[in-house]
């Protein structure tokens, strides 16, 4: 026989989980105006005011956090055993035309592009040094993510998040479960800590005429040096679905100079 059931724990609200979202991916390609989009206007979620590895927070406190760095993309492993308190775990993984992630500028780094194929630059304080891993390690270790990753980690285009981020912030209340108040696109309108201000490169409206900065003359020779260096970024441009083919880069390979002859 059935036990009866107790009204009050009927009539109780469920309690929910805790959740960790993990803001990760490749570095240029929008993480930080995310991540002020998330702040301005989430409101079940607590935040960090700073850049920081997941692994410092999702341990430490029972409540709900947003937390970003790229290079948590490389940590998935670290991140997951730091979770000793079983909060639902949601990554987040930024992308981005790596044409525009190899031709991306950072204030803090003026005379010299970001990003490469196999590295990017560090910064601490006054230490600025091309030692961090670039796009191809970057790549390999989403691919590993979102093999192993349950759930199923939300991979999130930088041009998606510019061109239509009042559908972006929709699709990511019912995937997610965040709970708003203000849209993403007014992000700017508020006030935002100076530490998350500096990979913006200044605090502006969304331009969606960004997402086609690379296409300037003045990059073409640093596409075509990185394409040709490194040929695996041609399959990660496919699989990230900004080509069908690899026929856009002929007009590139066409600025290739003229071979020197040794004959006098």
């Amino acid at each position: 026989m059935s036990q009866p059931q107790n009204r009050d724990s009927a009539l109780a609200p469920v309690r929910r989980i805790p959740a960790h979202v993990v803001v990760c991916g490749h570095s240029r390609s929008g993480t930080t105006l995310f991540y002020n989009m998330l702040r301005t206007t989430v409101t079940n979620f607590e935040f960090i005011d700073r850049e920081c590895t997941a692994t410092s927070v999702i341990g430490e406190t029972p409540a709900s956090y947003i937390t970003k760095r790229p290079l948590d993309i490389l940590k998935y492993d670290e991140i997951v055993r730091s979770n000793r308190l079983g909060k639902r775990l949601h990554f987040i993984i930024m992308i981005r035309d790596v044409r525009a992630v190899i031709t991306s500028r950072h204030k803090m780094v003026p005379d010299d592009y970001f990003v490469g194929f196999d590295h990017q630059y560090f910064f601490k304080d006054q230490i600025v040094k091309p030692v961090n891993p670039g796009v191809l390690a970057i790549h390999q270790a989403i691919s590993h993510v979102l093999a192993i990753a349950r759930p199923m980690p939300i991979v999130l285009k930088y041009e998606d998040l510019v061109q239509r981020s009042d559908e972006v912030q929709r699709a990511l209340g019912r995937q997610v479960g965040f709970e708003y108040s203000g849209r993403f696109a007014q992000f700017f309108e508020h006030d935002i800590p100076d530490q998350l201000q500096v990979a913006l490169n200044g605090k502006r409206p969304l331009d969606p005429t960004s997402i086609d900065g690379w296409r300037a003359p003045q990059h073409r020779e640093r596409i075509r040096q990185q394409f040709l260096a490194c040929p695996a970024l041609f399959s990660i441009l496919r699989s990230y679905g900004y080509e069908e083919d690899d026929r856009w880069f002929e007009e590139y390979r066409a600025d290739s100079p003229p071979e020197r002859s040794d004959r006098s």
